[in-house]
């Protein structure tokens, strides 16, 4: 049966990998703007993971696999914890060699929330040595292209300045547990609509999946 949301419910977002033998998984947050929608996997989740399966999977490198998303309702209330599992092509298209699994490609979010309560950061894993140039990541590649084009799909379905008219309308959230708190169900309070997401050529670091760490 299909999930329905309400109004102001907000949804965490897990999508789940792996590189070298380590789990990675980016965490992101969506608030239904609009209207009710009957059936989130089909207008939230299955349009997320295509913007990542478009244009990010292509270039990333071959030992990459993309295992599935994990999704529930998180505030108001607190839903059960579902799944879907990508197919098609689940395996990163780039045959250059890779980078260590710590380093990722960095994509800041801003919201209209001031102050450092009000960013967040999305963390990409595999980044191949021939889209390096230096501690940066080269504009000319098509790595840096991909991630220009999986910034510009989330803007194009996540973000809504004029408050998310019409129905299936989902934001893309960034959420402050210094505001909201640690405790499950979040409190409304805690998230602040994205109203930019910009990748970063700085090459970041994500200690948790350096081999041995975990996520």
């Amino acid at each position: 049966m299909p999930e329905n949301a309400a109004t102001g419910d907000v949804y965490q977002v897990k999508l789940q990998g792996s590189i070298e033998g380590q789990s990675v998984m980016n965490v992101n947050y969506f608030a239904l703007s609009g209207s009710g929608d009957t059936d989130v996997l089909t207008h939230l989740i299955l349009v997320y993971l295509q913007c990542f399966i478009d244009n990010i999977l292509p270039v990333l490198p071959s030992g990459y696999r993309l295992e599935r998303a994990l999704w529930k309702r998180v505030s108001p209330t607190l839903g059960p914890e579902l799944e879907s599992i990508p197919t098609g092509t689940t395996t990163g298209g780039s045959s250059g060699a890779a980078l260590p699994s710590y380093c990722s490609a960095l994509i800041s979010l801003r919201t209209t929330r001031a102050g450092r309560s009000g960013r967040g950061r999305m963390f990409i894993c595999g980044i191949t040595e021939s889209a390096t140039e230096n501690s940066f990541l080269d504009p000319t590649n098509e790595y840096w292209t991909a991630l220009l084009a999986f910034a510009a799909c989330l803007v194009s379905n996540f973000i809504h300045p004029d408050g998310g008219v019409g129905t299936d309308s989902w934001d893309m959230m960034v959420y402050s547990r210094k505001i909201g708190g640690s405790t499950l169900p979040y409190p409304g309070t805690g998230f602040a609509a994205v109203r930019e997401i910009a990748p970063q050529r700085l090459i970041a670091t994500t200690r948790s999946r350096k081999v041995g760490h975990g996520i």
